[in-house]
Formats: C-alpha cells, structure tokens, sequence
C-alpha cells in the first residue's frame, strides 16, 4: 500500500494542539467539512475490492441471464418496438441528439476536472478506466447482440430516427470516469454524476439499438472498471487528519493537547493516543468507509467458508458498528470485567466516526517477556472470562493483542467490535478455545489448562472441546500455530484428561473447504465433457436397444476385476503390507478422483495419501505410485506387443503412427533443458538439498520392493490385470452390439488407441480414446453402427458408471480417516 510523503512526515511525531484546537466547543470546525480530510497520498483501498468484486459478479449474472433468456429479450425488443411505433423520426432524432449531447457533457467534464482541481494523475486513471470499460463493454455488446436480427434492429433504428452509429461504449466510459474521480469531489457532485448517468440511460433505453441487457450490463461493467482502476493505482487517502480527530474529541468534551499515531495492534482501525488538558490520556481509535469494507469482506468471506461460528448479519451502517462496539464496551464494565471506560464516540471528517477510552498504561500480551505471564496473572485472565461469561457475553477475539497487562500486572481486555451480548453457549465455548490456544502458545499447555479448570470449571474447559481447531482462532493464533503444529492437539488430549472426558468429535466448520472446491470443480468439468459425449442421445438409445444384454454382466465384473488388479499392483509397488480392503476402496475411489486431472493425476495423489496414512514415508509413497505407473506402462507395452503380433499387422494399416525423429528431437530439447538449469547455481543447491535426499530415500523403496519376488509378481500383475480386464470389456462390448472382429485385434487397436489417448488433457482421456478406438475398430474392418455404440457402452461401464460408488468409498475413506 503507497503512503505518500505528507503523511508519513505528518504521523513522525506527536502534534501540539495547545494553539491548533481551541478548548471551546464552540470554536470547533463542523466535523463534517471537506478541508477536514487532506489527500496525504494514494492507498488501496479495502471499499474499490468490494466494489470490484460485487460489480463483477453482478456483470456476470446479468451476461448469463442475458445469454439464456435470448429469446424473452428479444420478445421484449419486438414488444418495445411496436410501442414506439408512435415516435416519429423527428422525436428520435431530438432523443438522440440529447443522448449525444449528454454523453459528450459528460466526457468533457470528466476530463475537465483534473484541470479544475489540479490533480494531474488522474487524465491517466481516465484513460485506463476508459480503455478498460470499452474493451469490456465490447466484448459483452458482442456476446449478448449476437444472435439479434439485423432487420429487428435497422426497423428501430429508422422507426426511432437514430441512424446514427451509437453503442453502449459512451454509457460505460462515463460510468467509469465519474467513479474514477468521485473519491477527488463533494458528495454534492457525486450525487449529480449518479443523476446524470442515470438520466443517459434511461434515454438510451428510448434509442434502443442494442438489447437493455447489454446496456445495464455496460453500466455495471464502467462502473467495475473505475473501481477496478482504483484498486491497480489507489485511491487519495482521505482518512481524517489529526486537527479533525482532535477537533471531534475536543467537541466531545475532551479538549486535547496532544495528539499521536499509537503504534498498536488495531485491527480494522487507525488508532491514537490523545493527552487532555487535564493531564489524563485517551486512546482514540477511527473508523471509516475503509474499515466498514474490509469488515464486510471479512465476514462474506466468514459465511461462504465456515458455519457454525455463530457470525452474525452485519449492520447496516457504519454508525451501528460503532454503536454496537461501544454497548457492549460499556455492559462489559458495567458487570465489573476490567476494561477501559469508553469515554466519547464521535464522527469526523466526511464518513468517519471514532471511539475514545480511558488509556491503560501498560503492554499488550503479545509484547510482553514469557517470564511475565505468571501463573497470577493467568489466573487474573481467566477470571475476566469467567465474568463475561456469567453475563453471556462473547468477546470471539481473544488473542494476546487484545490482553492488556497494566503496571501492577492486572490483565485488562480490550477491542470489543467482533463481540456479541446474549450470547449462545456454542461462542462462549469458542471464547475459552480460542484463549487456551493463544495463551498456551506463549506458557505452555499444562499451566493454561490448570488455572482455566481451576477459574471456569471443568464442566465448561471441557465443553471447548469441540471448539479446539483452527477455524475458530484469529488469524494471528494461526500464524503462530504455524510453527507449533502439535500444539492444539496436546491441548486436546491434555483438557480430555484432566476435565475426565473423553476428546469428542470436532464441530464442522467447514462451509466450504478445498475439498468441497475440488470436487464442485470436478463435477462441473465432468458434467461439461459429458454433454458433447451425450449429444446423439436419441440414436444411441436406440443402438443400446438393439443390443444383447446378456453380455452385461460379464462386461460389469470385467471392470469390477480391474479395480481388484489395481489393488493388487498398488500393494506391490511398496515395500510394507497393505490392509486388502482399505486398498481395494482406495482404488475405487481412484474412479472418482482420476476424473479430476488428466493422466489420472487425481488418483495418483489419493493414492499417495492413503500410503501416507498407512505409514508409508512420503518419498517411498511417492516413488511407489511411480512404480505402480511405470510396471502399468511396460505391461501396456508389452501386451501391445504381444496383441499386434497375435493380430498381424492388417489391423494397422490405416493407422500412422509418429515418426521417430519427433520422439528424438524431444528427447533432445529435454536435455538441453536441464543442462541450461543445472548451469545455474541456485537450481544445484536445490537439487543437492530438496531433491537427493528424497530420490535417496524414494530409491531404497523401489528397490525394496524390486528385490522381492512376490512385491515384483504382484506390481506386474496387477498391472496385467488391469490392461487385460480393459480389454475384454472393450472385446465383450463390441460381441454385445454383434460385432464378429478377434479378441486379438481388438485388444490391439485398444491397446494403441489408449497408448495415443494418454496424451490428451483430459481426464481419463475423454473423447480422446472414444475417437482413437472407433477409428481403429473401423480400420480393423467393423462397421461404425457397431463400433461406436460399442465404445460407447465400453466407457459407460467402465468410466461413468464407477464415478458414483468412487464418490461414496471416496467420503467413506474420508470418515474413516484413510486419507
């Protein structure tokens, strides 16, 4: 985030209001006023992402709904144009030379204003935000008008009197320029801006010659390229200076001396320390435009990621935030918890408010020596705890920064803005889990769970259990929990025992989760390949009926066997014994998973996670499933030799396969690949550090399971299983539909077409082996009313099918903790 100059000078030392700010109230500027904000440099600011994002994501909802419902817009559009039918050219053409006029008004004005206001910097935030609406505006005018007559939009045009050649792009670039310089005028000529792009809409919607769609989807795309232009280059800084903050607190009844940046951990605030007149210190901390956005992207991320952790709706402004803050600050003082006095709440500057407590001389938890936090004042922490909860009040940020130590060395908690009054027992819970955490980090477990019994109770340390996991700490307990990663399960096992209760299952928090991505993302990307698959549903049908169903079953176990030899290759590949069952799941799930990435990916990385949880070393885990793929690919070749000789070589020949030389100039620009990065001398030290010990250790695997006959009969067949069991699915199908060709030249050409298939990026080859099969089964003589159909129910047993119970002994190795 850039500072500029100004401020950083402004905030280096402590400013002296004996002669800036009278003590009178009444000789106090309005708070409100605009000279009470100085532009002190340009920031990112947390308001143009929340912006960015909302008006993107409305953008997008609007070309999809706008690209499925065509057909009502154009109804619409045809509707629309028998309405006008009243207008004569002449009122068209007044409209349109009023529409003209605006838009040019506007654009001139725009690029007007840097001159009038002499911030120079902002012709190129116009002409980036122009260049970006525009090219935006144009690829969605392009998406959504498409399929539009040409005739329904001509007859508007001359019906309307609007020959002229005019698109949406005035609309967006106008959008774009009045955010871009909103942050630099009054809130008075903001709101004519909003009239005025109002007014050209609406006009615009009277010369329809594109779709409404395209025109609101236009203003919302300006409107998310001004803020997206905000966000790349900053925004002025218009936080309030510190003669306003000192003005406020002046007004407020504490006239002010002395004001100073407060180098302290306040998150979602700028704070201060402020001397009275009286000699007495406050704290004062300001919240504006800023802090409200970061806060409402702080908790939509909170809502689409977690649940149950009791958030709350956000206020409706930022004046409630504050309120809210300052009530539960004051109940909490009320019932006796040592907090500071909330002495006013007050707004300055343009959309800022601030909070004053009484100062606590001391030092925040987080800043003390170790030594310090003595079993007193452990004790001292867990007592204010114990009273917030008698009066259901949850503070759900009780990290180290939030714990004040006084002189006397009395903790003090502060910050109450992400608290909440009545409570529900699920947050008091997550209060005392949370403490335990950050406080543990800093003593050790045994003294913090010692005195948190000894001040709670057992009944309620206990019930934290559920609670012990990082979704519930701040985002400072789990940067620190980064380098104690046993830490929390030692306070599990450490509450279980000492409150006599066994660890009971963990509270799900996960809304959504990487694994719920991946597999939302996996489903979408299978239902998309799908379809094109699908797209002869009818004929297919058709064939299927004509089909011998006897031949099924045989067909379904041939698939079923190959997650057997599966298993059987797996188990091979390592040198440790596998559980059958588990390990036979494992590869079913692989059904599931594999369909995430091409060239199974996704099953080779379950597969390395389940030999992880079943004690492989990750490096022998990793170099297993190598194995395992390398003993697949020389049996495939293997019996691809075996087959193409079995078959004879009429099967191949209207089959071309790659020259050798492409395979050799690959090889060639390999190795010179690696030769130019073993040239440098950071890529050998990564090597000679990360990579050795791992093929070391990844080597003495492998080879342990080499020297062993009966790991060696198992990986190759398995393997062989697997190869052969595809096989005869393919040749049983192909006998389902009647076709009359060998076991030995289908087993070539499925040996060849999935050789070829291999390298497509899709998962499980798909579309890619359905081609190179029917086009070898064609070549081998069958006819392609049979070979496509046969491919089809080939692959509708062997990959579609296997997809659903992949899903369930998926979740089931999730639930019993194989991966």
């Amino acid at each position: 985030m850039r500072t500029g100059g100004l401020r950083q000078a402004a905030d280096a030392a402590p400013m002296d209001l004996r002669t800036a700010v009278p003590a009178e109230s009444g000789a106090v500027a309005d708070p409100g006023i605009r000279s009470q904000e100085l532009i002190t440099g340009y920031v990112r600011s947390p308001s143009d992402v929340l912006r960015t994002v909302v008006f993107t994501l409305a953008a997008l909802l609007l070309v999809v709904l706008g690209s499925w419902s065509r057909d009502a817009v154009l109804s619409l559009e045809i509707d629309l144009l028998q309405r006008l039918s009243f207008m004569t050219p002449e009122v068209g053409r007044i409209l349109t030379g009023l529409l003209t006029l605006l838009l040019l008004a506007s654009v001139a004005a725009a690029w007007l204003t840097p001159l009038v206001i002499r911030r120079y910097r902002l012709v190129g935030y116009l002409i980036v935000s122009g260049v970006l609406a525009v090219s935006l505006s144009r690829g969605v005018e392009w998406l959504l008008d498409r399929g539009t007559p040409d005739a329904l939009m001509r007859e508007v045009a001359q019906r309307g009197g609007a020959d002229s050649p005019l698109t949406v792009d005035g609309i967006a670039v106008t959008a774009a320029s009045f955010v871009v310089l909103a942050p630099h005028v009054s809130r008075r000529w903001r709101r004519a801006g909003a009239v005025m792009l109002t007014l050209v809409s609406l006009l615009r919607l009277l010369v329809p010659i594109t779709l409404p769609a395209t025109v609101a989807v236009a203003l919302v795309l300006g409107v998310a390229a001004g803020s997206g232009t905000l966000l790349m280059f900053g925004r002025p800084s218009g936080r309030p200076t510190r003669c306003a903050i000192a003005a406020a607190l002046t007004s407020s009844g504490l006239p002010v001396v002395e004001l100073e940046p407060a180098a302290v951990d306040a998150r979602g605030s700028v704070p201060y320390f402020a001397t009275l007149q009286d000699g007495s210190r406050v704290f004062a901390k300001v919240l504006g435009a800023d802090q409200r956005a970061a806060d409402l992207l702080f908790r939509a991320y909170r809502f689409i990621r977690l649940k149950n952790v009791g958030d709350e709706r956000p206020f409706s402004s930022l004046r409630r935030t504050v309120e809210h803050e300052g009530l539960v600050s004051l109940m909490a003082r009320d019932v006796a918890a040592r907090t500071p006095r909330l002495r006013a709440v007050a707004t300055v500057g343009r959309d800022s408010i601030l909070l004053s407590y009484d100062l606590v001389e001391g030092t925040s938890l987080d800043r003390v020596p170790d030594a310090a936090v003595t079993e007193e004042v452990l004790r001292g922490i867990w007592q204010q705890v114990a009273i917030l909860r008698r009066h259901r009040i949850a503070h759900r940020d009780l990290r180290r920064a939030n714990i004040l130590l006084d002189r006397d060395g009395s903790p003090w908690l502060i910050d109450f803005g992400f608290s909440e009054v009545a409570a529900g027992q699920a947050l008091l819970d997550a209060d005392a889990a949370q403490l335990l955490v950050a406080l543990a980090l800093q003593v050790g477990v045994d003294p913090v769970v010692d005195t948190a019994i000894t001040e709670l109770g057992p009944e309620a340390v206990a019930a934290s259990l559920p609670r012990l996991q990082p979704n519930t700490f701040s985002g400072a307990t789990r940067e620190a929990l980064k380098q104690r990663k046993e830490l929390v399960g030692q306070l599990r096992a450490t509450v279980a025992t000492r409150c006599g209760v066994p660890e009971p299952e963990l509270v799900a928090l996960d809304r959504i989760g990487p694994r719920t991505i991946v597999t939302g993302v996996m489903l979408v990307a299978i239902t998309y390949l799908l379809v094109p698959q699908l797209g002869d549903v009818a004929g297919m049908v058709q064939r299927i009926r004509e089909a011998d169903w006897a031949w099924l079953p045989p067909i379904v176990a041939m698939s079923a066997l190959t997650y057997v030899g599966a298993a059987l290759s797996i188990s091979g590949a390592v040198p440790v014994r596998l559980r059958p069952v588990p390990t036979f799941v494992t590869q079913l799930a692989s059904s599931f998973a594999s369909k995430l990435a091409p060239a199974g990916l996704g099953g080779m990385a379950l597969n390395v996670r389940y030999l992880q949880k079943s004690g492989v070393d990750l490096a022998v885990a990793t170099s297993g499933v190598g194995l395992n793929t390398i003993g697949g690919f020389v049996v495939h070749a293997f019996l691809l030799l075996v087959f193409a000789f079995w078959a004879g070589r009429s099967v191949f020949d209207s089959i071309r396969l790659p020259r050798p030389q492409v395979f050799g100039w690959g090889v060639l620009a390999v190795l010179a690949l690696t030769a130019v990065l073993f040239a440098v001398p950071t890529v050998r030290r990564l090597v000679a550090r990360r990579l050795l010990p791992l093929l070391r250790r990844s080597i003495g695997g492998v080879a342990h399971a080499l020297r062993s006959p009966g790991k060696l009969a198992l990986l190759l067949g398995g393997s062989a299983v697997v190869t052969l069991s595809y096989i005869l699915c393919v040749y049983l199908s192909t006998r389902a539909f009647g076709g009359d060709l060998s076991l030995a030249s289908v087993g070539a050409v499925y040996l060849l077409g999935s050789a070829i298939a291999a390298a497509a990026p899709t998962p499980g080859g798909l579309g890619a082996l359905e081609a190179a099969v029917i086009a070898g089964l064609v070549a081998a003589g069958m006819d392609h009313t049979i070979a496509v159909p046969a491919v089809f129910l080939y692959r509708l047993a062997t990959f579609w099918l296997p997809i659903l119970p992949g899903w369930a002994a998926f979740s089931w190795l999730r639930r019993a903790e194989f991966v």
